[in-house]
């Protein structure tokens, strides 16, 4: 569900500092909103909007660096940059649609691990064993059922915005962000040991997730992030203490089809091009 926005009078800005290219939009980007009278002050100033300017990878630093319910604008500038939302050819039309309030905000829910350890991720967990290049056996149980066992180099818990992302190369499905699920996706999974022969599993948005382990302890690595130690077994449900609000161009949730075509749809594809 999207609703509108309002006016903004403040905003703080991230952006990838390593990138020449970003910088520059950043500057630009910078002067225009201060030329129509928003002001840009740090994440401690209570902004209105965080603008974050770069790729996926940007954005979700950035999500990891906030604290409460502050929306997010992204503004890409990375290779494909699936979670931002504006292309940087379209950067000129931002300063005014904050200033008029003429944009939206969609919720977007994140997951997290519980009990002593608590690590919350907006685009998927990776959990593996703390050998490198070994393969370790894990199991799956869905609200206190076992569904899933197999020997494999780890396995992927995404959101339904993490879908385009680890999980997607691992398998798993893109999801629509309407829809309120979790995917659950093993790693290089050894195809005889899987019981049953099933790659990937969906689950419903509010389940509890546990991952077993032939190890004492797992590690866990949030949206790419460092990783965490923890002993096994590994409990996942959906966050109810965060979710993440992102600034939406348009009210059309088909938009979300379109962004994802335009950046990862190859352009030798003319035909599918020619819908978007």
């Amino acid at each position: 569900m999207l609703r509108k926005g309002s006016p903004v009078k403040r905003v703080a800005i991230i952006y990838n500092e390593g990138s020449e290219r970003t910088i520059k939009l950043y500057k630009k980007l910078s002067k225009e909103i201060s030329s129509i009278g928003i002001e840009i002050v740090d994440l401690n100033s209570a902004p209105d909007i965080l603008i974050v300017i770069g790729g996926d990878g940007t954005l979700l630093r950035a999500f990891h660096q906030v604290t409460g319910e502050i929306p997010i604008l992204g503004i890409k500038d990375g290779t494909y940059g699936t979670l931002l939302e504006v292309d940087p050819d379209k950067i000129k039309y931002v300063p005014h649609m904050l200033k008029e309030g003429t944009y939206w905000l969609e919720e977007a829910g994140a997951i997290e691990v519980i009990g002593r350890t608590r690590l919350i991720a907006l685009n998927e967990f990776l959990i593996r064993s703390g050998k490198l290049g070994k393969s370790s056996r894990l199991g799956v149980a869905v609200d206190g059922v076992p569904i899933s066992e197999c020997i494999c180099d780890g396995l992927i818990v995404s959101t339904p915005m993490g879908s385009l992302a680890y999980s997607l190369s691992s398998g798993g499905p893109l999801v629509d962000p309407r829809v309120d699920v979790m995917v659950i996706s093993y790693v290089a999974a050894w195809p005889p040991s899987l019981a049953p022969s099933v790659n990937t599993f969906v689950v419903p948005w509010d389940s509890e997730i546990e991952v077993w382990s032939s190890t004492k302890t797992l590690y866990v690595i949030a949206d790419g992030l460092s990783p965490m130690r923890i002993l096994a077994p590994v409990k996942v449900t959906s966050s109810k203490r965060r979710k993440t609000i992102f600034v939406r161009v348009s009210p059309n949730p088909v938009d979300f089809y379109r962004r994802i075509v335009r950046r990862m749809v190859p352009r030798r594809l003319t035909g599918i091009m020619d819908y978007v």
